[in-house]
Formats: structure tokens, sequence, C-alpha cells
């Protein structure tokens, strides 16, 4: 396997939230919101690295390829003083039951969606992250997840959303623009791609 240099086309998405409708989201039915908790690293880590690691940002950025990098990325993330708790949530559900010899057992919970921001300033939140395990997309996790972490700055007071999508990423451009999110400016980003995939 062999990688090089490349510049990966990046535009910088932004939302005046003063314009934003903002309402509490709804999840459909058996999935539920978790707040954010440090004692669920490993869980945003999980979501990030399994939704990424074969996907188009999986091939740009390596760190989405190792669960440690991811682990890392989360821990980091959440220690500095910029980061958003209120803008950081799972979505989980609760698997269905199985009947074992009559007796109804539960299964765990399992987390499905997740979402990780920061507020450089105060009156800016950042979104990081919105990551989706592949057999629960296509049904508005995604969506719920920013709508969440919006309605989150709006009760802590800030003016303006922002985020960074990779321009090839066309469902993501669709989803954000589809929010109210405007395109403000180009970016390349410097990142060792896998050679042949892109």
């Amino acid at each position: 396997m062999s990688f090089e240099i490349r510049y990966v086309k990046r535009v910088e998405m932004v939302l005046d939230l003063a314009t934003y409708e903002a309402c509490e989201p709804t999840l459909p039915d058996g999935f539920f919101w978790t707040p954010w908790n440090s004692l669920f690293v490993s869980a945003h880590a999980l979501i990030l690295h399994n939704a990424f690691r074969d996907d188009l940002d999986g091939r740009i950025f390596p760190t989405y390829r190792q669960y440690e990098a991811c682990e890392h990325l989360i821990r980091a993330t959440s220690s500095v003083r910029s980061f958003a708790p209120e803008g950081t949530w799972l979505i989980g559900r609760q698997s269905l039951s199985s009947n074992h010899g009559g007796i109804s057992v539960g299964r765990p919970i399992e987390y499905c969606a997740a979402i990780q921001c920061v507020c450089q300033t105060r009156r800016v939140g950042e979104i990081q992250n919105v990551s989706t395990l592949p057999q629960f997309r296509r049904l508005g996790l995604g969506r719920a997840l920013v709508a969440k972490a919006l309605f989150g700055f709006i009760k802590k007071g800030r003016s303006q959303a922002r985020l960074e999508v990779t321009a090839e990423n066309v469902a993501a451009l669709r989803l954000y623009a589809s929010l109210g999110f405007c395109s403000k400016k180009i970016l390349y980003s410097e990142s060792f791609i896998e050679t042949g995939c892109l």
C-alpha cells in the first residue's frame, strides 16, 4: 500500500443561527439521545472509526482508519477549553429483546451515530464530525444530529454555526445546504491519500 501527498478540496459552510428556525429534533421510533459524558469516549470513537474507515474521508484522513487514533482524537477534542458538550451527542437504540426458553432477555444498547462540536469563540459553534454507521444511514440520523447541535448552540447564545466538508461528499453538502448552511470559501487541506483510491 502506498501513499502520496495531495491537496484535498474542502468547503467551509456557515449558518446564521439568527435566521435558523430551531426546534428540538425528533428521532425515529426506537432511537434515543445520549448527551456527552466522558464515559462514552469509546462509543464516539468506535462510531467515528466504523463510519469513515472505508469511506471517502477514511481514504483522505488516515486517522479514521485506526480505532486508537479515533479514540485519541475524541479524547483530545473533549479535553480542550473550546469543547462544546451542548453540541456533542450520541444516538443509540435498544436492540430488540430476544426470547430464550420463554424468558424475554434484553440485548444491550447499541450506538449508531455521533456528533462532536467545539466553540473557538463565544459566538461560533463548530461542527467537527457527523458520523452514522453504514447500516443506519438514510434514516435521518445525520440530519437529526446536526439539528440537535444547532439547537444546543442557540441555547448557549451562539450566533453562527460553521463546519468543513470534503467537496466530493455530495450527500453531506446537500444535507447541510438543506439545513440552511451556505458555502463561504474553498479550502485545500494537505493529506496523505492511498494511491489508486481517488
